[in-house]
Order: C-alpha cells, then sequence, then structure tokens
C-alpha cells in the first residue's frame, strides 16, 4: 500500500524530545521552495517531499529553506544543520539516502541578474546566462539561443557542479559514504507575472522583461533554458558517462513527465498544474512523487541496507 513519509523540519532536532526516527526508512533533505512551500498550517501548498509515494514507511528530515542556492547549501559547514547531519562527528546521523533539491534557485536567480553592478558598470557576459538587446542584435546565434549568455552559462554549470561534488565530498567523509543521494531536474514552467509577494511578477517574467526579451519569444528562450539545466543535472548522473558524473548520485527527470499540465500564460493565478509561475500544485507535486518515489525505491534496491 502506497505511504507518504512523515516530513519533521530540521529545526525540531533542538526540541526535547527530539522527533523519532527510528523505524522504516530514513531520508536527510536539503533544497529549496520545492522541498518546503506547504510547511505553514492551514497552507493549500505543497511540496515533492510530502508528495512522495513510497510502499513503505519513511521519516524525512528536512532542512530545506524556501529560496535556498546550492551555495548556501554547502556554506556555512558548522552551522548547517544539513552538513552536521550528513557527516560531521558527533552529530552525524546513519541515512538511507539523501535527497536534493538544488540548482533552481541558482537559476533563476542567474536569469536575473543585474544589468550592472553597484558601480554602474555593465555587467560583464560571463557572469549572466541572458544576453542585452545590443549583443543579441550582434549575435550570429538563431532562435531562442540568440539570447543566450554561453560563457554566463559555462560560469553558471561550473559553479553548480563544483557545489554538487561538494556534497558528495561530505558525504563520503562520514559513515554515509555509502549512501545514494537523488536529485531532480525541474520541470517546464510557463513565463507569466505569477508569484508570491515579493515576487508577485513572478521570477522569469521579470527577468525577461528586464532584458528586452519579446514577448513572442520568451516561452521559447525559458524551454531552451530550463533543456539545457535539464540534460546538465541528467549529466551528474553515475550511469550518464559523462565528466560530471558523481558517484552514487542519481536523478530523477521530472522535466520529462509528460503529466505535468502546463499554465495559460494569460493566466495570473492557479493554471494547469501550477500554482504559480514556477511552482507547482498539490496535484502537480503529486504526480512527481508517484513516479519519484517509484525511482527512490528502484535504486535503493540496489544499495545494501542502512547499517
Amino acid at each position: 500500500m502506497a505511504t507518504r513519509p512523515q516530513v519533521h523540519p530540521a529545526d525540531t532536532m533542538n526540541e526535547y524530545p527530539p522527533p523519532v526516527l527510528s523505524g522504516g526508512r530514513r531520508f536527510l533533505a536539503e533544497g529549496d521552495s520545492w522541498f518546503t512551500l506547504g510547511t505553514l498550517k492551514g497552507s493549500d501548498l505543497s511540496n515533492l517531499l510530502f508528495e512522495l509515494n513510497l510502499s513503505s514507511s519513511a521519516q524525512v528530515l528536512n532542512c530545506a529553506y524556501p529560496g535556498d542556492t546550492l551555495q548556501h547549501m554547502v556554506d556555512s559547514v558548522d552551522r548547517s544543520a544539513f552538513n552536521k547531519l550528513l557527516y560531521l562527528p558527533g552529530f552525524e546521523h546513519q541515512w538511507d539516502a539523501i535527497l536534493l533539491s538544488a540548482g533552481g534557485n541558482d537559476f533563476i536567480d542567474a536569469t536575473a541578474t543585474p544589468l550592472t553592478d553597484r558601480h554602474g558598470e555593465l555587467t560583464a557576459a560571463k557572469k549572466r546566462i541572458l544576453l542585452r538587446p545590443d549583443e543579441v542584435a550582434n549575435s550570429t546565434a538563431t532562435g531562442p539561443e540568440r539570447y543566450i549568455s554561453a560563457t554566463g552559462w559555462q560560469t553558471l554549470t561550473g559553479y553548480l557542479l563544483q557545489n554538487f561534488r561538494a556534497v558528495a565530498s561530505r558525504r563520503d567523509q562520514g559513515q554515509n559514504h555509502e549512501r545514494p543521494i537523488f536529485v531532480h531536474t525541474y520541470a517546464k514552467p510557463t513565463v507569466r507575472p505569477s508569484g508570491v509577494l515579493p515576487w508577485d511578477q513572478g521570477w522569469l517574467y521579470p527577468a525577461f522583461e528586464k532584458y528586452g526579451v519579446p514577448s513572442e519569444s520568451r516561452q521559447q528562450v525559458c524551454d531552451f533554458l530550463f533543456e539545457k539545466l535539464r540534460l546538465f543535472m541528467l549529466s551528474l548522473d553515475q550511469d550518464s558517462r559523462s565528466s560530471n558524473a558523481i558517484a552514487k548520485l542519481h536523478v530523477f527527470d521530472s522535466a520529462s513527465m509528460t503529466e505535468i499540465r502546463p499554465a495559460e500564460s494569460d493566466q495570473k493565478g492557479k493554471s494547469g498544474d501550477w500554482i504559480n509561475e514556477i511552482h507547482l500544485t498539490p496535484k502537480g507535486y503529486r504526480k512527481l512523487g508517484k513516479e519519484f518515489g517509484k525511482m527512490i525505491e528502484s535504486v535503493l534496491k540496489t544499495y545494501p541496507p542502512r547499517s
């Protein structure tokens, strides 16, 4: 019978008594809003952890925070609950697996890079992933690619790879060195002015407005960028045969799921399986959670039980 995990916020470990993590599988989670929306009581939102569909009982200790970037997840080692529980002596626990929702906020932040720095100087192309209108006009590329900074994309993926490797390296330093890490790709959103305060216009929509991406090209640019992000994330999988591959890291490809209904571009609120521009409805996360849960359980069968 399918069951959903019990999800405990990481700060409950400071309570007395702390949550009981015995019995069933134990997962340590870290990430962005795909792991944290809907945590407030009475909220009509949800997240991927809440909707994981598993065949047996499981406990998730969730260190995720809305807006978290991958760099923040690996910074502040001594203060980070995630790092402590992952591998630091005296704090670490044994986990069946580590669940990461990472890379999405770093990508969103990169689209919103200011056109100028704090000194009023133009931001170098290697520090942003969108091109200015004057650069687009001089580009030899065609289609949506002409709006993309190739050097900026290299900067972003290089930074993401460095930080994913840092997480895996820390896992390898402690008693969880034989445990798998699961990450996911991101379903492709519809560019539209739909968000939550203080981002009530969404995230991609204002970024594309700022960079002068024509309205008729925005969805093509969005799809192109999210496909590039998807391919990068898939390259991290241990079986990808890519130079980016990380041992004992497995990627769930949510972006390939055709069951996710897209939002209408002229709708500012809930539309399709999306609650706003970049977050899914509970039903949308439920669709992903069903397949992600199957993938997690299938992969865990190839690992020895937690000792």
